[in-house]
């Protein structure tokens, strides 16, 4: 039986063969890899297409929302200082009354007879002390009688005032210029100074009372302006100033107090009704950029502006947002142009091509409004 296996000498040269074939195969692709390299790109890549904006100043606020509560400016509950029995009433349900008009009339018999007798005193006595004068003077009577006579007549005045105070309790008229409320009583009901016939609030100028943080303190000052809007009114605005701040932070909630006084010439705002405060504190005029042309990169931001027709990645920091733009307090100058669009795969230093400004921010969207 004969060996198949090959000889030594056959298996060697089919190794120096694969080798070599190998080696030839190696060696053309370094020769191509080397060509491909050498060889420039055919085209640049192309530029790309942006819009501008201009970096411009506009007005930034730092806006708190507080919940208020609806003071009159001014407001009482009518009540009388005596117990008494009412004999008429002069006003009806909502109505406006001027100071000093007259609301309530109780009854004041005693008091009118008291105020008479005591009129008819003071006449009597001053008779008596006219006909003393002339006694004085002619030694008839002497000076220590006409001096008690002129007292007498004090004491009758005095009782006159008394009559009229006592009188002037059962006539009830308003303080203040105002708008009553419901009436509370009818004629002939017996009140005392702890029943309310009525109330009376001036509301041509109201009062807002709210809390703010205590680290708002330092920025809160009179004079700052708050805009106000209640459910039952959403649709206007209310705007006024702030006029008081109280002098003690609530050691509980660590706010402060702060009163607003807002013009109410329709009476829109009642007393006692929840309102929705807007403070704006702390305005100025900054530099503004659009919101879109931001580029946030970990914790730093970003803008490209534009140099020979190439984006330049630029630093910068900001402050403020509102509706589409953001305040910009270092990194750019009043002026300058920026990229506001176009920023989808941009590199530093890449050629930008304009083809526009940009206009204005897209409306938000909002699912109540009509396509």
């Amino acid at each position: 039986m004969s060996n198949s296996r090959p000889s030594f000498l056959v298996r060697a040269l089919s190794f120096l063969i694969i080798a070599g074939l190998v080696a030839v195969a190696g060696l053309w692709f370094y020769k191509k890899e080397t060509a491909v390299q050498a060889t420039p790109t055919a085209a640049a890549k192309p530029a790309s297409a942006v819009t501008t904006a201009k970096v411009k100043r506009d007005s930034y606020v730092t806006a708190i929302e507080a919940i208020g509560t609806v003071e009159a400016d001014e407001s009482i509950a009518i009540m009388p200082n005596v117990t008494e029995t009412v004999t008429a009433l002069n006003f009806d349900d909502d109505q406006f009354v001027k100071q000093g008009t007259l609301l309530a009339s109780l009854s004041d018999a005693e008091e009118q007879a008291m105020l008479a007798s005591a009129k008819s005193s003071l006449a009597e006595e001053e008779r008596e002390t006219a006909r003393l004068v002339g006694l004085v003077k002619e030694g008839a009577a002497p000076e220590a009688k006409l001096e008690e006579g002129r007292t007498k007549i004090e004491v009758a005045r005095q009782k006159i005032r008394e009559a009229e105070a006592k009188l002037a309790d059962r006539h009830i008229v308003a303080p203040f210029d105002g708008w009553l409320g419901l009436r509370r009583i009818s004629v002939g009901a017996l009140v005392s100074p702890s029943t309310i016939i009525a109330t009376l609030d001036k509301v041509d100028v109201v009062k807002i009372t709210f809390s703010v943080p205590e680290t708002t303190l330092s920025s809160l000052k009179p004079g700052i302006e708050i805009t106000s809007f209640a459910e039952a009114a959403r649709d206007k605005k209310f705007k006024g100033k702030i006029a008081h701040i109280d002098s003690r932070i609530d050691p509980i909630t660590r706010s402060i107090e702060a009163r607003a006084e807002v013009a109410n010439p329709e009476r829109d705002l009642k007393p006692g009704m929840l309102v929705i405060v807007q403070i704006a504190m702390q305005p100025s005029q900054s530099l503004s950029i659009p919101e879109r042309s931001l580029v946030p990169i970990g914790t730093a931001a970003y803008v490209f502006t534009i140099e020979g027709n190439k984006a330049k990645r630029t630093e910068v920091k900001i402050a403020r947002r509102k509706p589409g733009y953001i305040e910009i307090i270092s990194g750019l100058i009043e002026g300058q142009i920026i990229i506001a669009d176009g920023l989808v795969g941009l590199q530093d230093g890449a050629p930008v091509r304009v083809i526009g400004e940009f206009d204005k921010p897209v409306p938000a969207f909002n699912p109540e409004q009509p396509k």
